[in-house]
């Protein structure tokens, strides 16, 4: 039985260790730090360089919350096995449809989360606590997208527990989401401005988050604490527009 356990451990640490990490974080790496050139460097949002030291403690601390994440993951795996998590393996038990639905439910949820549980740990009482480790990231890279003090994992991991448990979702969808979370995570720690800025007010973009904005939470710390969309900072007064300024 231990074997096992330890055998289902070592497989679900490689496996996100490749889909979460490697895969979106190496993305990004290579698009803007593997092949710099003038333009990449104009998309460039800070002035100020990350260091060696800083994408050696961003990776550090990444596997250190990979073998956490591991670790949730187990029992999780275990409860689908059993059949006591909302995730479905008949693609005809609900409509076609929702195969799509319910990777934007996943998305309408993980953000409002994020955004409560984000905002939770600025605080006073919490930052140091939880959070202050990701924040020595000012200048973020790739690499730091899972860049967690310990006990922050549990409130990363506790909403893929809540949608599992709760949401129904086929397997496939929940591993392209997986994959989607973290691409979308890596580019907001990429450091390098991609969305074109005329489309900043474009109703298909104006909601959603560019780089800029997260990037402004690494060097500012008390605005933008959503994760795919802006409209709860804009709700919540925490806003801060790609130029810099608090509409």
């Amino acid at each position: 039985m231990l074997v096992n356990y330890l055998l289902e451990y070592i497989v679900a640490f490689f496996f996100l260790l490749i889909w979460t990490y490697l895969i979106p974080a190496g993305v990004f790496h290579w698009l803007f730090f593997v092949r710099p050139n003038q333009e990449t460097d104009a998309r460039r949002i800070q002035k100020r360089r990350n260091s060696p030291e800083d994408v050696r403690r961003e990776v550090k601390d990444s596997i250190v919350s990979l073998l956490l994440f591991s670790f949730y993951t187990v029992p999780v795996y275990h409860a689908y096995k059993n059949g006591h998590t909302a995730i479905y393996s008949d693609p005809g038990k609900y409509p076609i449809w929702w195969m799509a639905g319910s990777f934007f439910a996943a998305m309408i949820l993980h953000d409002t989360y994020f955004y409560a549980t984000h905002r939770l740990m600025h605080t006073k009482a919490l930052f140091v606590l939880l959070h202050a480790r990701h924040h020595k990231s000012i200048t973020p890279t790739p690499w730091a997208i899972l860049s967690f003090q310990p006990l922050e994992t549990i409130f990363h991991f506790g909403f893929f527990a809540l949608l599992i448990f709760f949401v129904p979702m086929h397997p496939i969808v929940l591993l392209v989401y997986l994959l989607y979370d973290e691409l979308v995570n890596a580019a907001g720690h990429c450091g390098h401005e991609f969305i074109p800025a005329k489309l900043k007010d474009h109703w298909l973009f104006k909601y959603s988050n560019a780089v800029t904005h997260h990037d402004l939470h690494h060097s500012r710390f008390h605005y933008n604490y959503g994760h795919y969309f802006n409209f709860w900072d804009r709700i919540m007064g925490t806003f801060c527009d790609r130029t810099g300024n608090k509409p």
